[in-house]
């Protein structure tokens, strides 16, 4: 069951007050042995380092370890050493809480899940759709939108000095994966928004740890004529950006301010409240207080989950681009049709919500 959060003040706060406000010390839900004072934190497969969506996880751990709270680290190289890793932590029944990163991780969490149904444990960016299970998905068609969106904006009016002319963009996605898919469509649908003749390149590397393989796909899209790439591909994500600077053109970052790695071509990145979850979800199960299902929270229910930072780029941003942005992030507000899961539904949504300037 998908259950919509309203969060109405600050973003860390109100993580804070309504997730505890939900938690519950029903025994069907959540262990309440409050000796246990340790978390385990279980990275996607592309590990830490990313510069995004691991990385800004651990900033969750990180805080939580300078409380003096134990936390411990495992870093997963591929989807087949995840279920063994989480087993390993439930097993102890040492942990207030597993926290798990990544829509990949379900399946391996559910397995887990079902021999432990008293651990609880968290999954970020994806839905196990089961109550012994907090699954939670923050903002992430709105913050590819609003990535989108700019995107399609710079290119048509940025005055991009190495632009090439083409009124095309890219993203570069980790894996064929709903949860990736749907932020293809958000994008896509943003930039189509602002800029309806824009012409959206999509690739997927096939794995969150391959910068390689990330720099070589990115480009390809150059090659086509890309302007402006979005990484959304985590740590094989890192070689799309560093691709931005090799052929002189621009990126976008994601999950985490990546514009200091290439300040000269990254031109802003999107970011969501990942940290703050991993660290509120934590502290509650430390306290005694979990309550599992599927939570998304999106821009109408709170304006901060979805943000855009140029801090640390060199790239200057129009003021009338950024004037834009903020009627953009009102459409995302007040939106009455839900942005596209899949690309294939994007024209649909188009047809249906228009264009920005009609």
């Amino acid at each position: 069951m998908k259950r919509k959060i309203s969060l109405i003040m600050s973003f860390v706060l109100v993580l804070g007050l309504i997730l505890t406000g939900c938690g519950s010390k029903d025994s069907n839900t959540g262990t309440n042995d409050t000796d246990v004072k340790k978390i385990a934190f279980v990275t996607g497969t592309g590990g830490l380092g990313d510069k995004s969506f691991n990385d800004l996880g651990y900033e969750g751990i990180l805080k939580l370890k300078d409380e003096g709270i134990h936390c411990d680290v495992a870093e997963p190289k591929s989807i087949s050493e995840m279920e063994g890793i989480i087993r390993n932590f439930a097993d102890t029944e040492e942990y207030a809480l597993i926290a798990v990163m990544g829509g990949d991780s379900v399946d391996s969490v559910k397995a887990v899940s079902a021999d432990y149904p008293e651990q609880p444990m968290l999954i970020i960016d994806g839905f196990a759709g089961e109550d012994a299970i907090k699954s939670v998905i923050l903002s992430q068609t709105d913050t590819a939108f609003l990535v989108g969106a700019y995107a399609g904006l710079m290119v048509k009016e940025g005055n991009l000095p190495n632009a090439q002319g083409e009124n095309t963009i890219g993203i570069v996605g980790g894996m064929d994966i709903p949860i990736i898919r749907s932020l293809v469509a958000g994008y896509t649908a943003g930039a189509r928004y602002v800029n309806p003749d824009v012409k959206v390149l999509t690739t997927y590397v096939g794995a969150w740890n391959d910068p390689g393989k990330g720099s070589e796909l990115a480009q390809s899209l150059y090659s086509q004529g890309a302007d402006i790439i979005f990484q959304a591909a985590g740590g094989s994500g890192l070689g799309a950006l560093e691709a931005s600077e090799k052929v002189g053109l621009y990126a976008i970052g994601y999950d985490g301010n990546q514009n200091e790695l290439y300040p000269d071509n990254i031109l802003a990145s999107g970011i969501r409240g990942i940290s703050d979850m991993v660290y509120t979800t934590s502290k509650e199960a430390l306290d005694g207080i979990y309550e599992g299902g599927d939570f998304t929270i999106a821009m109408k229910d709170n304006p901060l989950t979805s943000q855009l930072t140029m801090e640390g780029s060199n790239i200057e941003t129009p003021d009338e681009i950024l004037e834009k942005l903020e009627e953009i992030k009102q459409f995302l507000i007040e939106a009455k049709v839900e942005i596209p899961a899949e690309p294939s539904d994007v024209d649909a949504y188009i047809e249906q919500v228009g264009t920005f300037e009609e």
